[in-house]
């Protein structure tokens, strides 16, 4: 989808745009047509896609914030979702100077999303999930599964549990679930 020199700005703009926000507190200034005159109007850059930018230190989660679909052009939602996960994150407090230096970053590009109706059509580190029920919902990417080493199951339980539901909500007739794709940029 994305060619090795948008994958490396791509990085390179979620970092810059944690630094931006941490001394203006406003998004790094960079608009569509900076990004055209740049890259062409093809450039997957200018696609309306769906995204997730996950932050760590030493290997353990610091920040990670999305959007399941596309609100926006995908360099607008790298933007968006880096100083949210450094700054939003409500499991985290916001990012700190110190603690740029050590931050290593990780983008997801979400494909199309598909509803399961065989739960045995679920890959790990293919697939990530998607569960819904009523105003519940929660979402795990899919390098989360392979890099804990979970099964199918533990990854819907998992799942489950991130929506605020019972661990077995996946097996409830009105539990919807979904799996998608992604792209990871690290």
């Amino acid at each position: 989808m994305l060619n090795q020199d948008e994958k490396e700005f791509l990085l390179n703009l979620a970092k810059r745009s944690v630094e931006y926000f941490l001394v203006n507190r406003a998004p790094l200034p960079i608009s569509s047509a900076d990004i055209s005159e740049q890259w062409g109007e093809e450039t997957a850059l200018l696609k309306s896609l769906g995204a997730f930018v996950t932050l760590e230190i030493d290997g353990k989660l610091r920040g990670c914030i999305g959007n399941l679909f596309a609100q926006g052009f995908l360099f607008e939602n790298i933007i968006l979702n880096a100083i949210a996960a450094g700054f939003k994150d409500p499991r985290f407090p916001p990012m700190r100077k110190d603690e740029l230096n050590c931050l290593a970053y990780e983008i997801s590009i979400l494909g199309a999303m598909e509803k399961v109706t065989d739960l045995h059509t679920i890959q790990i580190g293919k697939h990530g999930l998607l569960v819904k029920n009523n105003l519940h919902q929660g979402i795990l990417l899919p390098q989360v599964a392979l890099e804990r080493k979970w099964d199918i199951d533990t990854f819907l339980k998992q799942t489950c549990l991130k929506a605020g539901l019972a661990s077995d909500a996946h097996k409830h007739p009105e539990t919807e679930i979904y799996y998608f794709s992604a792209e990871i940029i690290n």
